[in-house]
């Protein structure tokens, strides 16, 4: 079960909600386990594609990763399902992942700090049957380091060099938390122009944004190319 830690922020699909009379932000766990009742029962023809962003350990209370939340309409379109869930709702985001996994959706998984290490180490390696097109990563910090992610198909991670970075209250706590910096396992690697682990939305506009455009793009491309191979075999037949 869900424990919401802040009922400002909104988790769930507005859309969703509307369609089952459902309040929106959700006020309590109990409203959380309805809606995510609701959502297992759904045909799966109501159900868009699917982006979940993963706030860290304070998220609840800052909206560090939630304010990528904002840019994600315009970016992904309307036939996307945007959720937001915190670091430690680890049974909730795998019960979404798994939900829209089964149905060969567009897949995006964003998460910040420990939120990202949560999703790439709690999260998606148990859902191995869901295919994820792009993960975003964020200054990703834990004390489990990262894993190979065989069910993701791009990955991009942000970090800050802490040997570089200041010494300020936010890139401490990051530096106690173990941040993961340069991760071998990911397709690419990136280092923002600002050295702030509580700059979430920053990086995420200085290389997320572009990085799933052109995933989406691919995504687009591969499926074009299952339609060609598809009709070619109809026509040999």
């Amino acid at each position: 079960m869900a424990i919401v830690l802040s009922r400002r922020w909104k988790r769930n699909p507005e859309r969703l909600l509307r369609l089952w009379d459902m309040e929106s932000p959700v006020r309590s766990s109990r409203e959380e386990s309805c809606f995510l009742r609701r959502l297992n029962d759904a045909p799966d023809n109501v159900l868009g594609d699917f982006c979940l962003v993963m706030g860290g350990f304070t998220d609840a209370f800052f909206g560090r990763a939630y304010a990528v939340m904002a840019d994600l309409p315009a970016l992904l379109g309307p036939d996307f399902d945007l959720y937001y869930r915190e670091y430690d709702e680890i049974s909730s985001a795998r019960r979404l992942l798994r939900r829209y996994g089964v149905l060969s959706r567009r897949v995006v998984l964003i998460g910040h700090s420990w939120g990202a290490s949560s999703l790439a180490r709690d999260v998606i390696p148990a859902c191995r049957s869901a295919f994820v097109d792009a993960l975003v990563t964020l200054d990703p910090v834990g004390v489990r380091g990262p894993l190979f992610l065989p069910n993701v198909r791009r990955w991009l991670n942000v970090y800050i060099p802490y040997d570089k970075a200041a010494w300020s209250r936010e890139n401490n706590i990051a530096r106690l938390g173990r941040p993961w910096e340069f991760v071998r396992q990911a397709s690419f690697n990136r280092i923002p122009s600002h050295l702030r682990h509580a700059d979430a939305r920053g990086m995420f506009r200085e290389f997320g944004e572009g990085f799933i455009r052109l995933a989406m793009l691919e995504r687009k491309a591969a499926e074009r190319e299952k339609r060609q191979e598809r009709q070619e075999r109809q026509r040999g037949e």
